[in-house]
């Protein structure tokens, strides 16, 4: 903010700058459970949720904006919110939600802000910002419709263009400790690179750092990312490598970190029907009990499906009922939410049906890049199959069906947790209903 003073002429008025979407989703899933057999097997589950992302920005001058990222009801289910009053004769709290609906206050919010000073040589921008880069395999800022999360930076970071060249440095804190004490989780970022409209290449190199013992951390992490178009055919590629160590915060000293992850992707557009295919690899763990940490995972944004490497597998019912859990578990999980240990394929096919509806065809097929003490034969995830169409009936309005099945491979058939059992052989089907209005 005192870059921007510094750099600021007087202003009268502002122009304000609206940018965003607004999403609602319906999930259907039959079982994610992966079973009929197993005891805790949860069946048929369904969620409706909602996403209003609000991106508005202040152009005070030529010379200085103002930016905010406002995540409104961000994975908010339909009616988890159920308006309450308070009985003044018995001081009862009292759900209301049968005759006034849900309360107008809702927890899922998000919010980032940050401002930029333009000068001859670059941009500063000061803040909480969101963080992306290359394909979204690192880092990913969560704008996307059918993102949940997104990497969020409190940073300093300057930026500039010469044609299509471009730099860019930026200083991080990214965890705060004790206020006082040099015990911050920190981080310096460099990239540089060519961009241009059909060619692009560059390299970010991150270093975080935490000096105060006892426990000190330093981990260096480059990515290097590139893209090229020629006519109707794009590839990208993304590959990343973390390496460094130190004392993590759950009391493990003298832990080492050396893992990595690439992704390729290509797409061939002709008139009516196109032709696209992902390949991605994500280092694992031989062993997760020692003291040297080799599993990558892919930014949690990044998805290639609707059930693998998208929801826990196999999620469970639990025990025990709580508000935390929502009544069910995943420590049998052998999957979770993000790419992670994982040597993946995607195809895809897709056709233009009509001018406003589009149909996509996909597989994808999984194993893991590294054992952890099962054999070799244990380790393939398994096959999903996705068919989707989507319509866009206007300009900024637009709706999508995706249905899917995902068969199990042995690394949840063969698999039996020693609390909650296994008959995890079962065809888990999902389906997905999106509509989204776009500004």
């Amino acid at each position: 903010m005192f870059a921007l003073l510094l750099t600021a002429s007087p202003a009268f008025s502002t122009e304000l700058v609206w940018q965003g979407y607004y999403r609602g989703r319906a999930l259907l899933y039959d079982s994610l459970s992966l079973s009929e057999d197993n005891a805790n097997e949860e069946g048929t589950s369904n969620s409706m949720d909602h996403r209003l992302l609000l991106r508005p920005s202040w152009m005070i001058s030529d010379h200085a904006a103002i930016h905010a990222e406002v995540d409104v009801m961000k994975l908010t289910l339909w009616g988890d919110t159920p308006d309450q009053y308070v009985d003044p004769v018995t001081g009862e709290t009292l759900s209301v939600a049968q005759a006034d609906g849900v309360s107008s206050v809702t927890p899922g919010t998000g919010i980032r802000g940050w401002g930029e000073a333009y000068t001859d040589w670059g941009r500063i921008a000061i803040g909480r910002m969101p963080m992306q880069w290359g394909s979204g395999i690192l880092w990913n800022n969560g704008n996307g419709i059918d993102a949940e999360y997104g990497d969020t930076a409190d940073r300093v970071q300057v930026s500039g263009r010469i044609g299509p060249v471009f730099v860019m440095g930026a200083f991080d804190v990214q965890s705060e400790g004790l206020v006082g004490a040099a015990d911050d989780m920190q981080a310096i970022s460099f990239a540089a690179g060519y961009r241009s409209e059909t060619l692009g290449v560059g390299l970010l190199s991150n270093y975080r750092y935490r000096p105060e013992k006892p426990d000190p951390w330093q981990a260096y992490t480059g990515s290097l990312w590139g893209f090229a178009e020629l006519g109707q055919v794009r590839a990208e590629l993304e590959a990343v490598g973390v390496f460094g160590g130190g004392n993590l915060d759950g009391g493990q000293d003298d832990v080492t970190v050396t893992a990595l992850g690439i992704m390729v992707k290509g797409d061939y557009q002709a008139d009516k029907l196109s032709f696209g295919g992902e390949f991605g690899v994500a280092s694992g763990d031989d062993d997760p009990s020692d003291k040297a940490i080799t599993t990558f995972s892919f930014d949690r944004d990044h998805n290639v499906g609707l059930l693998l490497f998208e929801e826990a597998m196999p999620t469970l019912e639990s025990a025990s009922v709580s508000d935390e859990n929502g009544g069910r578990t995943t420590d049998a999980a052998r999957s979770g939410d993000a790419i992670s240990n994982a040597i993946y394929f995607r195809p895809a096919v897709r056709y233009k049906l009509l001018p406003t509806v589009e149909i996509e065809g996909a597989w994808i097929i999984a194993a893991r890049a590294d054992s952890t003490g099962e054999t070799e034969a244990d380790q393939g995830y398994g096959n999903e199959f996705d068919v989707s169409a989507k319509w866009d009936p206007h300009p900024h309005v637009w709706f999508q069906l995706t249905l899917a099945a995902f068969l199990p491979g042995p690394l949840y058939t063969e698999y039996t947790d020693p609390d909650l059992g296994g008959g995890f052989d079962t065809t888990a089907f999902g389906g997905r209903i999106v509509g989204a209005v776009e500004f």
